[in-house]
């Protein structure tokens, strides 16, 4: 750990350490290897994130990680092993969630429920699960040093790419909707009543948010 020692250093400030490549190449056994060395040497309060379904980090470190949250192995290091499809499954039922809580329903309405259910099909399903569940813990800003260990070379690539897609993809719902919100504020003081509050937007705001804090930290906020 010598070359890597006088890395972090010269490099106090790194947050976010990211094994990528093809598969084979040892990602796995370094990560595992620099986050226990920054956790106990260098007294970093570290996470090691698995996002290859091999689970292979259960395999380094004898314990089984996969799909249970985020685990302590010996004091400043904490691993995950994400299990993307429990991870949708888990997204699916907040969405119809907060969908009967908005609008105060007992149930949701079968089409709009087939059409959830079906969305875990949908391609890039499991990169974008997994990306919301790494902008979910850096949003938290729990940890000194975040470790990925990337899926081998496609899925890893289309991850890292998901932070642009979804970016885009959630200011474009957001202006919309915030556009929406200023006829309804027209509205209401034409009818001298007061706006309600806006949970969609909020969760979109929250969102975002969320997601701008990730693509910070692995674009060292450059744009």
């Amino acid at each position: 750990m010598n070359g890597l020692s006088e890395f972090f250093a010269q490099k106090g400030d790194t947050e976010i350490v990211i094994f990528a490549g093809k598969g084979g190449l040892g990602k796995t056994t370094c990560s595992a290897a620099l986050a226990y060395h920054m956790a106990t040497k260098e007294g970093k309060r570290t996470l090691c994130f698995s996002t290859d379904p091999q689970a292979s980090l259960s395999d380094i470190f004898e314990r089984d990680f996969f799909g249970k949250g985020v685990i302590e192995v010996v004091p400043n290091l904490h691993v995950i092993e994400i299990d993307a499809d429990k991870r949708v499954a888990e997204y699916q039922q907040e969405v119809k969630q907060r969908i009967l809580d908005m609008y105060g329903l007992d149930e949701l309405p079968e089409e709009i429920e087939e059409y959830i259910d079906a969305t875990a099909s949908e391609p890039a399903m499991y990169e974008s699960a997994t990306y919301d569940a790494m902008a979910e813990l850096v949003a938290a800003k729990e940890y000194d040093l975040y470790i990925f260990d990337m899926p081998p070379f496609g899925h890893g690539v289309r991850m890292v790419a998901m932070a642009e897609i979804l970016s885009k993809w959630v200011d474009k719902i957001t202006e919309a909707r915030e556009k929406a919100r200023e006829y309804e504020a027209v509205a209401a003081t034409l009818k001298g009543t007061k706006a309600s509050e806006d949970e969609v937007l909020k969760e979109l705001l929250d969102i975002r948010s969320k997601i701008k804090a990730f693509t910070d930290l692995i674009t060292g906020g450059k744009q």
